[in-house]
């Protein structure tokens, strides 16, 4: 490597054998690197030193002296940093065009830790993107679904999570977002800190205990108080409905135990409910929605039809 980076500092190394000094660079540590200064340094020192020997000792001959031995190890210097940085900052350009993704799959929840240190709670069905080099210039991470976040503070990068037309701006807290693909009504609930959210050409700011409500279809964006409780009793495996549609219950059932249901056209899905649940089969919640509602049910597999009991 010394030879090399002799041939680099004159200014006459071949393409070949900058490629080779390169890799060389690259794969040794830091006290290799140190050595060769410091070798380097000695040489210089050395010749030098004979030089003096023969001059007379005037400062004028000392400063041009020194200042030449400096010069020559700040290129020395220069060319191993500029090395090092030309390969990081290709490594960069390649992480740059990578993307992560998380997927919570059908079942089940999964807990994952950004490069920042952010906890990210992701519910069933929901995925989360992000770039490779995330936290280099900004930390954006794109949540299809549901998921809880624990945001860590960095007053030098701000925090965005996109999701479904929504930005969500944070700098250091909790709140929960809900945002499936194919569900009309979006979600984002403060637990704890400020937020701010975007939607199309509106931004407002939310505080603890606040909860947004977006209708995609009309565009509609509603501020409600809420129970942090309720928004986030899924993190704790129970399923809260507070005055919520069937058909919105029928909705996180589906995406809660991974099957499929089917409701008959006589089934009011405009009916609404409130309770909680513990995490059970489907079967069980549905035994006690049908005492409820009076309809009936059965299941094939992963399959479930529900019919108005009346025309059984």
């Amino acid at each position: 490597m010394k030879n090399l980076l002799e041939k680099y500092r004159r200014g006459d190394i071949s393409p070949e054998e900058l490629e080779t000094l390169g890799k060389e660079v690259d794969t040794a540590s830091d006290y290799e690197i140190g050595n060769i200064l410091e070798e380097a340094w000695m040489h210089e020192s050395d010749v030098h030193d004979g030089v003096r020997r023969k001059m007379p000792e005037t400062k004028i001959r000392k400063i041009r002296l020194w200042t030449s031995v400096a010069a020559g190890l700040l290129l020395l210097v220069a060319g191993v940093l500029s090395l090092r940085l030309a390969d990081l900052s290709h490594e960069q350009n390649l992480l740059a065009g990578r993307e992560m993704r998380i997927d919570a799959g059908e079942n089940g929840k999964s807990r994952i830790v950004l490069p920042d240190g952010t906890k990210v709670t992701l519910n069933t069905r929901s995925t989360i993107e992000y770039p490779a080099d995330f936290g280099v210039k900004n930390r954006r991470v794109r949540l299809s679904g549901q998921g809880y976040f624990d945001v860590t503070k960095d007053s030098g990068h701000e925090f965005i999570v996109s999701a479904e037309g929504m930005d969500i701006i944070v700098h250091g807290t909790k709140f929960n977002v809900y945002a499936y693909p194919d569900n009309d009504l979006k979600e984002v609930s403060l637990v704890e800190g400020s937020i701010s959210l975007r939607y199309g050409d509106v931004e407002i700011k939310l505080s603890p205990n606040e909860k947004a409500c977006i209708r995609t279809e009309s565009g509609r964006l509603n501020m409600l108080r809420t129970d942090n409780a309720i928004e986030t009793s899924w993190l704790e495996d129970r399923i809260t409905f507070i005055n919520k549609p069937l058909y919105q219950v029928v909705d996180m059932l589906q995406r809660h135990f991974g099957v499929t249901i089917e409701c008959s056209p006589e089934i009011n899905l405009a009916d609404r409910y409130t309770g909680s649940f513990s995490e059970h089969r489907v079967e069980d919640i549905l035994d006690i929605l049908k005492m409820h509602y009076g309809f009936s049910y059965r299941s094939s597999g992963n399959h479930i039809v529900i019919t108005n009991t009346q025309n059984n």
